[in-house]
Protein backbone atom coordinates (compact mmCIF):
# COMPACT_ATOMS: atom_id res chain seq x y z
CA UNK A 1 0.00 0.00 0.00
CA UNK A 2 1.33 3.33 -0.82
CA UNK A 3 2.07 5.43 2.39
CA UNK A 4 3.90 8.58 2.97
CA UNK A 5 5.43 9.14 6.24
CA UNK A 6 5.84 12.66 7.67
CA UNK A 7 8.25 13.37 10.37
CA UNK A 8 9.35 16.20 12.38
CA UNK A 9 12.90 16.77 12.02
CA UNK A 10 13.89 18.68 15.14
CA UNK A 11 15.82 22.07 14.69
CA UNK A 12 18.40 20.14 12.50
CA UNK A 13 20.66 17.44 14.66
CA UNK A 14 20.02 14.37 13.70
CA UNK A 15 20.70 13.34 17.89
CA UNK A 16 17.40 14.84 19.06
CA UNK A 17 15.05 13.05 16.10
CA UNK A 18 13.11 10.18 18.35
CA UNK A 19 13.39 6.44 17.95
CA UNK A 20 10.40 6.43 15.98
CA UNK A 21 11.72 8.88 13.34
CA UNK A 22 15.34 7.26 12.57
CA UNK A 23 13.38 4.07 12.29
CA UNK A 24 11.03 5.31 9.89
CA UNK A 25 13.59 6.96 8.51
CA UNK A 26 15.73 3.83 7.75
CA UNK A 27 12.92 1.87 5.58
CA UNK A 28 12.81 5.20 3.02
CA UNK A 29 13.17 4.78 -0.18
CA UNK A 30 13.03 8.57 -1.06
CA UNK A 31 13.33 11.59 1.27
CA UNK A 32 12.20 15.02 0.62
CA UNK A 33 13.76 16.66 3.14
CA UNK A 34 13.80 20.14 4.61
CA UNK A 35 16.45 23.22 4.22
CA UNK A 36 18.45 24.06 7.76
CA UNK A 37 19.24 20.00 8.62
CA UNK A 38 22.03 18.11 9.17
CA UNK A 39 21.34 16.44 5.88
CA UNK A 40 24.82 14.13 6.56
CA UNK A 41 24.01 13.18 9.84
CA UNK A 42 20.53 12.18 8.84
CA UNK A 43 21.16 10.49 6.05
CA UNK A 44 23.46 7.78 8.11
CA UNK A 45 19.78 6.71 8.92
CA UNK A 46 19.19 5.89 5.30
CA UNK A 47 22.43 5.89 3.52
CA UNK A 48 20.63 3.95 0.20
CA UNK A 49 17.41 6.01 -0.11
CA UNK A 50 17.31 8.73 -2.38
CA UNK A 51 17.33 12.69 -0.49
CA UNK A 52 16.49 15.50 -2.78
CA UNK A 53 16.25 18.89 -0.83
CA UNK A 54 12.73 20.50 -1.06
CA UNK A 55 13.16 23.38 1.45
CA UNK A 56 12.77 26.74 1.85
CA UNK A 57 14.07 30.06 3.12
CA UNK A 58 13.11 33.50 3.45
CA UNK A 59 14.12 35.57 0.67
CA UNK A 60 15.50 33.04 -1.24
CA UNK A 61 14.54 31.07 -4.38
CA UNK A 62 11.82 28.31 -2.48
CA UNK A 63 10.44 24.84 -3.95
CA UNK A 64 6.54 25.63 -4.09
CA UNK A 65 4.39 23.94 -1.48
CA UNK A 66 2.36 22.36 -4.60
CA UNK A 67 4.92 20.47 -6.73
CA UNK A 68 6.18 19.40 -3.08
CA UNK A 69 2.53 17.78 -2.49
CA UNK A 70 2.61 16.27 -6.20
CA UNK A 71 6.18 14.94 -5.49
CA UNK A 72 4.98 12.93 -2.64
CA UNK A 73 1.82 11.58 -4.14
CA UNK A 74 3.60 10.58 -7.32
CA UNK A 75 6.58 8.88 -5.65
CA UNK A 76 4.30 7.02 -3.32
CA UNK A 77 2.10 6.17 -6.42
CA UNK A 78 5.20 4.46 -7.89
CA UNK A 79 5.50 1.93 -5.02
CA UNK A 80 7.93 4.28 -3.71
CA UNK A 81 8.48 4.31 0.84
CA UNK A 82 8.33 8.18 0.71
CA UNK A 83 9.73 10.12 4.01
CA UNK A 84 8.75 13.92 4.07
CA UNK A 85 11.42 15.15 6.62
CA UNK A 86 10.36 18.41 7.49
CA UNK A 87 12.10 20.94 10.65
CA UNK A 88 10.60 21.30 13.78
CA UNK A 89 7.57 19.44 14.32
CA UNK A 90 5.27 19.34 11.30
CA UNK A 91 2.35 20.38 12.93
CA UNK A 92 3.80 23.69 13.70
CA UNK A 93 4.06 26.48 10.70
CA UNK A 94 5.13 23.13 8.83
CA UNK A 95 2.25 23.18 5.80
CA UNK A 96 1.65 20.13 7.32
CA UNK A 97 -1.85 20.52 6.19
CA UNK A 98 -1.46 20.95 2.89
CA UNK A 99 0.71 17.60 2.58
CA UNK A 100 -1.59 15.62 4.48
CA UNK A 101 -4.55 16.60 2.58
CA UNK A 102 -3.34 15.97 -0.81
CA UNK A 103 -2.05 12.40 0.20
CA UNK A 104 -5.50 11.48 1.55
CA UNK A 105 -7.37 12.98 -1.60
CA UNK A 106 -4.94 10.86 -3.67
CA UNK A 107 -5.83 7.94 -1.45
CA UNK A 108 -2.14 7.13 0.25
CA UNK A 109 -1.93 6.80 4.08
CA UNK A 110 -0.16 9.07 5.76
CA UNK A 111 2.15 8.84 9.33
CA UNK A 112 2.94 11.80 11.21
CA UNK A 113 6.03 11.74 13.40
CA UNK A 114 6.44 14.29 15.64
CA UNK A 115 9.66 16.58 16.47
CA UNK A 116 11.24 19.07 18.69
CA UNK A 117 10.31 22.70 17.78
CA UNK A 118 12.07 25.64 17.63
CA UNK A 119 10.07 26.94 20.26
CA UNK A 120 11.92 24.19 22.97
CA UNK A 121 15.05 24.04 21.24
CA UNK A 122 15.98 27.61 21.95
CA UNK A 123 14.48 27.22 25.53
CA UNK A 124 16.89 24.41 26.11
CA UNK A 125 19.91 26.30 24.67
CA UNK A 126 19.09 29.46 27.26
CA UNK A 127 18.70 26.66 30.38
CA UNK A 128 15.42 28.29 30.95
CA UNK A 129 12.04 27.34 30.83
CA UNK A 130 8.66 29.00 28.96
CA UNK A 131 6.67 28.07 31.79
CA UNK A 132 7.32 29.26 35.48
CA UNK A 133 5.04 28.86 38.50
CA UNK A 134 3.58 32.04 39.52
CA UNK A 135 5.08 33.74 36.74
CA UNK A 136 3.65 32.11 33.35
CA UNK A 137 0.99 29.31 33.30
CA UNK A 138 0.52 30.06 28.75
CA UNK A 139 2.49 29.92 26.27
CA UNK A 140 1.79 31.28 22.65
CA UNK A 141 3.59 30.23 19.57
CA UNK A 142 3.02 33.17 16.82
CA UNK A 143 4.24 34.33 13.70
CA UNK A 144 4.23 37.58 11.93
CA UNK A 145 5.03 35.84 8.94
CA UNK A 146 2.14 35.16 5.52
CA UNK A 147 2.42 33.73 2.68
CA UNK A 148 2.45 35.08 -1.10
CA UNK A 149 -0.58 36.28 -2.26
CA UNK A 150 -2.08 36.92 1.42
CA UNK A 151 -2.24 40.25 2.97
CA UNK A 152 -1.15 41.41 6.12
CA UNK A 153 -1.74 39.45 9.35
CA UNK A 154 -2.09 40.96 12.53
CA UNK A 155 -3.07 37.90 14.62
CA UNK A 156 -0.10 37.98 15.96
CA UNK A 157 -0.39 41.08 18.21
CA UNK A 158 -3.35 39.82 20.51
CA UNK A 159 -2.45 36.36 21.17
CA UNK A 160 1.48 37.92 22.36
CA UNK A 161 -0.42 40.86 24.32
CA UNK A 162 -3.03 37.75 25.95
CA UNK A 163 0.07 34.82 26.75
CA UNK A 164 2.14 35.15 29.44
CA UNK A 165 4.90 33.55 27.02
CA UNK A 166 5.43 34.29 23.60
CA UNK A 167 7.39 32.10 21.16
CA UNK A 168 7.95 34.42 17.74
CA UNK A 169 8.45 32.05 14.66
CA UNK A 170 10.14 33.43 11.62
CA UNK A 171 9.99 36.86 13.27
CA UNK A 172 13.93 37.95 12.68
CA UNK A 173 13.52 40.43 10.05
CA UNK A 174 10.66 41.72 11.17
CA UNK A 175 11.90 41.97 15.65
CA UNK A 176 12.27 45.81 15.23
CA UNK A 177 8.89 46.74 14.19
CA UNK A 178 7.45 43.60 16.52
CA UNK A 179 8.61 45.20 19.78
CA UNK A 180 7.53 48.43 18.34
CA UNK A 181 3.97 47.08 17.99
CA UNK A 182 3.99 45.19 20.91
CA UNK A 183 4.93 48.31 22.96
CA UNK A 184 2.14 50.50 21.58
CA UNK A 185 -0.37 47.69 22.16
CA UNK A 186 0.52 47.56 25.89
CA UNK A 187 2.77 45.02 26.25
CA UNK A 188 5.21 47.02 28.98
CA UNK A 189 8.50 47.94 27.82
CA UNK A 190 10.95 46.02 29.90
CA UNK A 191 9.47 42.82 29.28
CA UNK A 192 12.44 40.34 28.85
CA UNK A 193 13.04 39.24 25.43
CA UNK A 194 15.57 36.61 23.96
CA UNK A 195 17.30 36.30 20.57
CA UNK A 196 18.32 32.95 19.34
CA UNK A 197 19.47 32.42 15.76
CA UNK A 198 19.68 28.04 14.75
CA UNK A 199 17.86 26.97 17.58
CA UNK A 200 19.31 23.63 18.37
CA UNK A 201 22.65 24.52 16.60
CA UNK A 202 25.31 27.34 16.18
CA UNK A 203 24.46 30.84 16.55
CA UNK A 204 23.51 34.30 18.79
CA UNK A 205 21.79 33.74 22.29
CA UNK A 206 21.01 37.28 23.67
CA UNK A 207 19.06 38.33 26.05
CA UNK A 208 17.58 41.91 25.84
CA UNK A 209 14.30 44.27 26.71
CA UNK A 210 11.32 45.10 24.65
CA UNK A 211 12.51 48.63 24.93
CA UNK A 212 16.23 47.86 23.64
CA UNK A 213 14.79 45.66 20.73
CA UNK A 214 12.42 48.47 19.38
CA UNK A 215 15.52 50.95 19.54
CA UNK A 216 18.52 49.05 18.13
CA UNK A 217 16.86 46.07 16.04
CA UNK A 218 18.76 43.37 15.20
CA UNK A 219 21.92 42.72 13.91
CA UNK A 220 22.13 40.70 10.58
CA UNK A 221 21.56 37.12 11.30
CA UNK A 222 21.93 34.16 8.48
CA UNK A 223 20.26 31.29 10.26
CA UNK A 224 16.40 31.43 11.27
CA UNK A 225 15.40 33.53 14.56
CA UNK A 226 13.10 33.00 17.12
CA UNK A 227 11.97 35.56 19.83
CA UNK A 228 10.81 34.25 22.91
CA UNK A 229 9.36 37.49 25.29
CA UNK A 230 7.93 36.71 29.02
CA UNK A 231 9.04 37.69 32.14
CA UNK A 232 9.64 33.98 32.59
CA UNK A 233 12.66 34.84 30.25
CA UNK A 234 14.46 36.57 32.86
CA UNK A 235 16.09 33.16 34.23
CA UNK A 236 17.65 32.88 30.59
CA UNK A 237 21.22 32.28 30.53
CA UNK A 238 22.23 33.45 26.82
CA UNK A 239 25.76 33.29 25.97
CA UNK A 240 25.35 37.58 25.37
CA UNK A 241 22.90 40.23 27.46
CA UNK A 242 22.81 43.03 25.31
CA UNK A 243 22.32 43.85 21.65
CA UNK A 244 25.00 44.85 19.39
CA UNK A 245 24.38 47.86 17.13
CA UNK A 246 22.73 46.94 13.83
CA UNK A 247 24.87 45.96 10.89
CA UNK A 248 21.80 47.53 8.86
CA UNK A 249 18.58 49.21 8.95
CA UNK A 250 15.77 46.81 9.05
CA UNK A 251 12.66 47.65 7.03
CA UNK A 252 10.27 49.44 9.48
CA UNK A 253 7.25 48.36 6.74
Amino acid sequence: MATVTLIGAGPGDPELLTRKAWRLLGNADIVLHDALIDVAGMREAAPEAVWRSVGKRAGKTSVDQAFICRALVGYARQGMRVVRLKGGDPALFGRAAEEIAACREAGIDVEVVPGVTSACAAAADLQTSLTLRGVSRSVAFVTPRVGRGEGADSEWLPVSLAAKTVVIYMGGAYAQTIAQRLISAGKPALTPVCVVENAGGRGVRLRTTLLQLAQAGLPALEGPVSLLLGDALAQAAPSQSALAPPRHALSQS
